[in-house]
């Protein structure tokens, strides 16, 4: 019994080290080992459903307990407490492994021990979590395996994964009169890794040559280095403005300057004609354009019906203002908190106001056919988002703002680039995240990271972006991939569950 409730950990170390550090993304590989061994001996269907959710439970554990800082920090929460909420999401999060437990107890393993793959896609697809996350993004190290995604998004990776895992266990568990026939699987799931080596050692070739000959922009990238306690500090507010002004004064002439999320801690009306000169930066060029992140306001403060955005706006170098784009997807304990009407009841429980989501995407024009994608904060990190800026706005250019200041000094800045690299391969676009403490960074249309700066550090980019026009496979027709292994998976279900009432 120890050893069932050991392996299950064990597991969830496997599948969350590389997402600690990229360069384990061989574990990967094998994570899923020990929950299949625990789940082949599994009494009962309950006791199966557990060892799946004491993995996805300690996976989250480990994978994000820098969120304990960040719940602290935003929610106002004793340190204690912090640790309490974290646990609690960790528990909800917990659930999808859960029902991949219990849906592959009742189905089975399958032909060529398949099924662990079609079962895991639909809840990596469909299931509400926090931080988007996907098995294919611990191999953000293994370039040429994870190009897929300009076909199907990161699904189709993660399905070769689990599927080799499966194999695997398959070959690792078989009974030596059984071997010849155990390793059936692994070869079939082995090609599948091979096809996909294929097509990103072809794509990457192809993609190199596209950057060489596309045109480019000259882009200047401001990370302020405004820690969390520093920020919406009324007295502070013009000192750490002056900060990004005195570093955009550093930068050569460029095309398009951006500022990071809330570098602009003034609260501006959504409508807003022209920012202020004292708010706007000296630029060397009269063609600039320049980007920047603040809170924006519509109605009147304090009075009903006023709603507050975390919004991107985007002027000319004399300040008119050109267009904005409010943020969609708000993030929990750090926009909003989740529950927060029943919390607010509770005594000595701090709350605030949370912002309210924008329409759908909307893309800066500049100069040339040079359309930006103005993602805020972790939209980066939801591929279908990303998609419907390029395939619906057109944006040849995905740009990030976002202030992981909330995090800390820990992996969760680093975590959250090496998710959000992916982005750029599904859209083949260059993705630019331009971060308050860091970190910020180029990532090109191969999902390579090109260029970082260091964290919790003021400082500058001034590059050349590639301006990408094509269009993916993914873009042009979205997650067919995702909902079709779902569509096979309810059928395989709905065909098991019939089978045992039948036998019943």
């Amino acid at each position: 019994m120890t050893a069932k409730l050991l392996l299950p950990v064990l597991a969830a170390a496997l599948l969350a080290a590389p997402f600690l550090e990229p360069l384990s993304f061989l574990l990967a590989w094998i994570a899923f080992v020990p929950l299949f061994w625990c789940l082949h001996r599994a009494q009962t269907s309950r006791e199966a459903t557990f060892y799946g959710w004491l993995m996805g439970f300690a996976a989250h554990l480990i994978g994000f307990h820098w969120l304990v800082y960040t719940i602290s920090v935003f929610g106002g929460f004793p340190y204690a407490v912090s640790v309490i909420v974290f646990v609690l999401y960790a528990a909800l999060q917990g659930i999808q492994m859960a029902i991949f437990a219990l849906l592959l107890r009742s189905v089975g393993f399958g032909p060529l021990h398949i099924f662990p793959a079609l079962l895991w896609i639909p809840l990596e697809f469909l299931f509400p979590l926090l931080f988007p996350w996907y098995v294919a993004n611990s191999q953000v190290s293994f370039s040429w395996l994870i190009q897929s995604a300009d076909l199907v998004g990161p699904y189709g990776t993660s399905f070769v994964i689990l599927w080799c895992n499966a194999a695997i266990y398959r070959a690792v568990t078989a009974k030596k009169e059984e071997r010849p026939g155990a390793y059936i699987p692994l070869a079939y799931a082995a090609l599948g890794m091979v096809v996909s080596l294929v097509y990103g050692y072809q794509r990457l070739g192809s993609i190199d040559e596209e950057i060489a000959n596309a045109r480019k922009l000259s882009v200047g990238a401001v990370q302020g280095n405004v820690d969390i306690d520093l920020k919406w500090n009324p007295i502070l507010a013009q000192k750490n403005l002056e900060k990004h002004r005195e570093l955009t004064s550093q930068l050569d002439a460029a095309s398009l300057i951006i500022w990071p999320e809330s570098a602009i801690e003034f609260l501006i009306p959504e409508d807003l004609p022209a920012l202020p000169l004292e708010l706007l930066p000296v630029f060397k060029s009269e063609r600039s354009f320049f980007i920047f992140g603040a809170k924006s306001y519509r109605g009147t403060l304090g009075r009903p019906g006023a709603k507050a955005f975390n919004t991107a706006f985007v002027t000319d170098a004399k300040g008119r203002i050109l267009g904005h784009y409010h943020k969609q997807m708000l993030l929990a304990f750090g926009e909003y908190l989740p529950f927060a009407k029943i919390l607010s009841l509770l005594p000595a429980m701090p709350f605030a106001d949370g912002f309210t989501a924008g329409p759908g995407p909307v893309a800066f024009n500049l100069a040339r056919g040079v359309r930006i994608a103005p993602l805020i904060c972790y939209e980066d990190l939801m591929p279908d988002l990303a998609r419907k800026f390029v395939s619906e706005t057109r944006a040849n250019i995905l740009v990030n703002l976002t202030n992981d200041a909330w995090y800390g000094r820990s992996v969760g800045p680093w975590q959250h680039l090496r998710l959000a690299q992916s982005r750029a391969i599904e859209t083949r676009r260059t993705l630019l995240r331009v971060t308050n403490t860091g970190v910020t960074s180029v990532v090109n249309a191969k999902g390579e990271l090109v260029q970082t700066l260091p964290m919790f550090t003021p400082a500058v980019i001034q590059t050349e972006v590639e301006i990408l026009n094509g269009e993916t496979y993914y873009v042009s027709f979205g997650d067919w991939f995702a909902w079709g292994i779902t569509a096979i998976t309810v059928g395989l279900v709905l065909f098991r569950l019939k089978r045992r009432l039948k036998k019943v």
